[in-house]
């Protein structure tokens, strides 16, 4: 029954095709089909309806009153589909609605903020809601769309988008290293005042094969990485921090970075999202963008 329906229909597109074009053969060229099946077809119509549709001669077609009548229903109904196409080509490429992030708070600071805010000033009908913190949510039980952070070894159940590589640096203001001098290697940093959160005083190194560990003390101990780097641009001491948070101020000249040689905290940055059999409009142009926008930074 179903498959009667639409070969009925079929034949009402067809017939449309011929009553525009007023030509079988130009209507059949039209549609890439043979103007014998095209003219099958619509006799089958005029045979299903009991009613004559077309006067054919030679040289012309012509509609009779009821072929016009259909014709202009058709033509409605083709209007109709044509709007309905716009409305859900419209629907789907909308840019809207709330994408729900949880991020590192370094990396909401220094790349996140900035990114949404100037991804709102193309799609300001789109809301951020950021959970900016340290603690890494279940994606698969907790309500967030997106999750940024640091790892060498993304989830395998969870779609990957890498951001970003970095690298922890040392870093004290030019004032500080011409006050104090620069070491030559991490076990001289036992020797300087240096500035770390209080869980990571124990500041690692590589070169080579080779893995060095240096207990490190201050005249701050801060659990805030902002708030180290504002102490070091002020000449208080050395820090040690994700490249991608001091470089500004290194490019400023604020910062000047020692140990160059030497690595330390390598990670990537990816942003990371359940896997879905579909993905929304908004985030699909949101990660795009804040992949240049890391990457432009």
């Amino acid at each position: 029954m179903q498959t009667l329906a639409h070969k009925k229909f079929e034949r009402y597109y067809l017939f449309s095709a011929v009553a525009e074009q007023l030509s079988f053969r130009l209507a059949a060229e039209q549609l890439g089909i043979s103007t014998s099946y095209l003219s099958q077809q619509v006799r089958q119509l005029e045979k299903q309806l009991g009613e004559t549709l077309l006067i054919r001669t030679t040289r012309s077609v012509r509609l009779t009153a009821e072929g016009q009548a259909l014709l202009a229903g058709m033509q409605q109904i083709k209007q109709q589909v044509t709007e309905l196409e716009r409305s859900l080509v419209k629907h789907h490429s909308e840019v809207s609605g709330t994408l729900k992030i949880t991020s590192a708070a370094i990396f909401a600071q220094r790349y996140l903020l900035p990114a949404c805010q100037a991804f709102r000033q193309q799609f300001p009908d789109v809301v951020f809601a950021i959970d900016a913190g340290y603690q890494n949510h279940d994606l698969t039980r907790m309500p967030f769309d997106l999750a940024i952070r640091a790892t060498n070894a993304p989830p395998e159940n969870m779609v990957a988008k890498k951001l970003m590589h970095y690298r922890h640096a040392v870093v004290a203001a030019p004032s500080y290293w011409a006050r104090f001098g620069k070491p030559s290697s991490p076990s001289e940093l036992s020797q300087h005042n240096c500035l770390s959160d209080p869980n990571l005083q124990a500041w690692l190194f590589e070169q080579g094969d080779q893995h060095i560990a240096v207990q490190t003390s201050g005249s701050m101990v801060i659990n805030d990485n902002f708030m180290l780097l504002n102490a070091a641009i002020a000449g208080e001491g050395v820090i040690k921090l994700p490249d991608y948070l001091s470089q500004p101020a290194v490019q400023a000249g604020q910062l000047q970075a020692v140990l160059t040689d030497y690595k330390s905290g390598q990670r990537d940055i990816y942003a990371l999202y359940p896997q879905k059999l579909s993905q929304s409009e908004l985030l699909s142009h949101f990660l795009q963008f804040l992949q240049d926008f890391v990457a432009q930074s």
